[in-house]
């Protein structure tokens, strides 16, 4: 695990992009598994600024997003598929041919969940997969307990992930999500862990250095390439 100490939002998005902006000059057709939430919004911002002043292009890479919420269609403003079309696709200049999201929606999830891997690997796999770290130790919606060899597959929702992606309409979030499984994070080529937020249980699990199913988060330990930018506790708000 390579751990690099963020002094505040803007540094840790910096520090993000840098890490994409690597991979890409590597292989500008990578395939990139995305996150949502508050936490890469600064990343997404500083990605489009870059490509705003000619400095980066991603008109090649591919693009899937880790997980979504079951029964929510990708045209609602709620969805996770939404939130990365609104802050990736369109400013970042991405064609529709190179995106693969989830659908909430689909008739038949577990279905789904076979798609979306099968989009993945006829891509050439997983290149670098960027996370978030929930409170609880979640990566994806690969909730506490979570076998490290499960692949994508329909979650049952904690109730903390829940209330931290309720919408400021109030609506509660689904019950359940689709998400890609941790075996499939673990076969990504290179993984960016990005942390925000105090979260000082699920931190303190990651620096122990010790695989526990209770701390997903952990799992990824395991990983030959994984990078972890984290922004100083002190910094980090609530």
């Amino acid at each position: 695990m390579r751990l690099i100490a963020a002094r505040d939002a803007h540094e840790l998005a910096r520090l993000g992009a840098d890490v994409i902006a690597a991979q890409l000059a590597r292989e500008p057709r990578s395939l990139l598994a995305l996150p949502t939430g508050r936490t890469p919004l600064g990343l997404y911002e500083e990605l489009a600024r870059r490509v705003r002043a000619g400095a980066l292009s991603l008109r090649a890479a591919r693009i899937v997003n880790l997980d979504e919420f079951l029964g929510i269609p990708p045209g609602d403003a709620a969805s996770y598929a939404a939130f990365i079309q609104r802050h990736v696709v369109a400013p970042l200049g991405l064609t529709a041919e190179h995106v693969r999201l989830w659908r909430g929606d689909a008739a038949d999830p577990l279905a789904e969940t076979r798609a979306l891997e099968a989009q993945i690997a006829a891509w050439g796999g997983i290149d670098l997969a960027i996370l978030g770290l929930g409170a609880n130790g979640h990566v994806a919606f690969n909730e506490p307990g979570t076998p490290r060899h499960r692949r994508a597959h329909v979650a049952r929702l904690a109730d903390s992930t829940r209330a931290a992606a309720q919408g400021p309409d109030g609506r509660p979030a689904p019950l359940e999500g689709l998400t890609l499984g941790l075996a499939d994070l673990l076969e990504a080529r290179r993984l960016l862990l990005l942390i925000a937020g105090a979260k000082p249980e699920a931190r303190a699990a990651l620096h122990r250095g010790i695989e526990d199913p209770q701390w997903p988060v952990t799992r990824l330990l395991g990983h030959p390439d994984l990078t972890v930018i984290e922004l100083d506790a002190r910094a980090a708000s609530p």
